[in-house]
C-alpha cells in the first residue's frame, strides 16, 4: 500500500469518529428506513435510497448527506488529499457497521446482509 493510501485510510478512522454523531443524529423514520433495507450505507461514503420512500426520509437523507459531504471537506482540506478519498476511506469503515437486514451498496448494486454473511467490502477498501 502506498503511503498516500495509508493517510487516507488513517483519515477514515478520524473521519468515523466524527462522522459517528452525523450518523446517530437521524430520526426515527430514517431508523426505520435503515431497518427495512429502503436506506443504506454506499461505497462512496453516502447514504442511498434502495426502494421507495417517503418524502420525509429523503429529505433527511440528503440532509445527512449533506453533513458527511461538510465532514470529509473538511477532513480532506485539513489533510491535503481528495474529499473522494476520505469519503471512500470513510465507507471502507461504515461497511463494517451494517447490520443483518441491513442493505447496502458496495458499488456493484444493492444488496442486503443476511444473516452469517460477512461485513459488506466496497472494492476500494484494502
Amino acid at each position: 500500500m502506498t503511503k498516500r493510501g495509508k493517510i487516507i485510510i488513517g483519515l477514515s478512522g478520524l473521519a468515523l469518529l466524527a462522522w459517528g454523531g452525523v450518523a446517530l443524529a437521524q430520526s426515527g423514520a430514517v431508523s426505520a428506513a435503515i431497518a427495512a433495507g429502503q436506506v443504506g450505507e454506499r461505497a462512496d461514503g453516502y447514504l442511498g435510497i434502495r426502494g421507495s420512500v417517503g418524502a420525509d426520509v429523503r429529505a433527511e437523507v440528503e440532509q445527512i448527506n449533506i453533513k458527511r459531504r461538510a465532514l470529509y471537506t473538511s477532513r480532506a482540506q485539513q489533510r491535503g488529499v481528495a474529499v473522494e478519498a476520505v469519503a471512500a476511506a470513510t465507507a471502507c469503515q461504515a461497511m463494517q457497521r451494517v447490520g443483518v437486514g441491513h442493505a447496502y451498496n458496495s458499488g456493484g448494486g444493492w444488496a442486503v446482509r443476511g444473516a452469517g454473511d460477512p461485513a459488506p467490502k466496497p472494492g476500494n477498501c484494502p
